[in-house]
């Protein structure tokens, strides 16, 4: 069964009880994001937007880093606010919300990880680290939720 479904006026959210509660820490683990020295996550996050030209990548920063900090921690919220086991509905605003927080968890924990692109024995390492089982299957959610957007969408 799909965990999301377009029902002509919002996303059908269909999730059990563990899924849920996993989901639910999301926004913790994002929140958590370069606080600690060294986080590969905070840099997979923020990625230069001007390499190699310094004073361009600080002025950017100076610019840009606030509101998007803001505008992550608004999809977090957003998240928290609406993540919760059954079904539901949920605005296609929270489901884009969702997309970006579920895409966010992903890099940043297959960023702790040490994986840096899907060649990466992504696998086998499945089997044996846990935390890459959840970025896999959060990748299949990610996938589900975009195919219910699309369909809002009228797409696909």
């Amino acid at each position: 069964m799909t965990p999301f479904a377009w029902t002509g006026e919002s996303i059908m959210v269909i999730l059990d009880e563990r899924e849920a509660s996993l989901l639910a820490r999301l926004p913790l683990l994002l929140a958590g994001v370069g606080l600690e020295g060294g986080d590969a996550a905070a840099s997979r996050l923020s990625p230069s937007a001007y390499p190699g030209d310094e004073e361009a990548e600080r002025e950017y920063r100076r610019l840009m880093a606030s509101e998007l900090d803001l505008a992550r921690a608004d999809d977090r919220d957003v998240f928290a606010e609406t993540v919760r086991s059954g079904s539901y509905p949920i605005t296609v605003a929270a489901a884009e919300a969702w997309l970006r927080v579920i895409g966010d968890a992903r890099l940043t924990l297959a960023a702790r990880r040490g994986v840096t692109d899907e060649a990466d024995e992504w696998e086998q390492r499945i089997r044996s680290d846990h935390d890459l089982a959840i970025v896999a299957w959060l990748g299949h959610l990610q996938a589900e939720l975009v195919d219910a957007l699309g369909d809002a969408m009228g797409v696909g």
